[in-house]
């Protein structure tokens, strides 16, 4: 495959990719933040899943730039560190969410919801960069 051809490909993805994610994430997403304490473990489950889901993204995005030039390899792999920095942020604060107790709930939600946005501007940031 060319890489014109691989590039046109990896837009299309991340493009599709993008537009499922918006359309599952606001409604998931929407749900999540009205979670209640009694429903930690339901907002557990939809915090992994919007995770494994941005995992699926990045890995997607790996692949696309596998046979791109040097110049855009070497801004991908500075995209790469951000995103794999973000997600262990998400990560983490998905974990104190699991943790967390009822008079703390709606900050550890917060926390996550924060660091699950940066995640996902991230994400968008490294998709803009590929269609450079």
């Amino acid at each position: 495959m060319s890489f014109k051809r691989a590039i046109v490909l990896a837009l299309f993805v991340g493009v599709s990719l993008g537009a499922v994610a918006a359309a599952e994430g606001d409604s998931t997403w929407e749900k999540f933040k009205g979670y209640t304490h009694q429903q930690k473990n339901e907002a557990v489950a939809a915090g992994k899943k919007l995770v494994a889901e941005a995992d699926k993204q990045i890995d997607e995005l790996k692949k696309q730039t596998k046979n791109a030039s040097a110049e855009a390899k070497a801004a991908n792999e500075k995209n790469m560190k951000e995103l794999q920095e973000k997600k262990a942020q998400a990560k983490a604060e998905l974990a104190k969410l699991e943790q967390s107790g009822s008079g703390a709930w709606d900050a550890t939600k917060t926390g996550f919801s924060n660091a699950y946005k940066d995640l996902h501007e991230a994400y968008d940031k490294a998709v803009a960069a590929v269609r450079k």
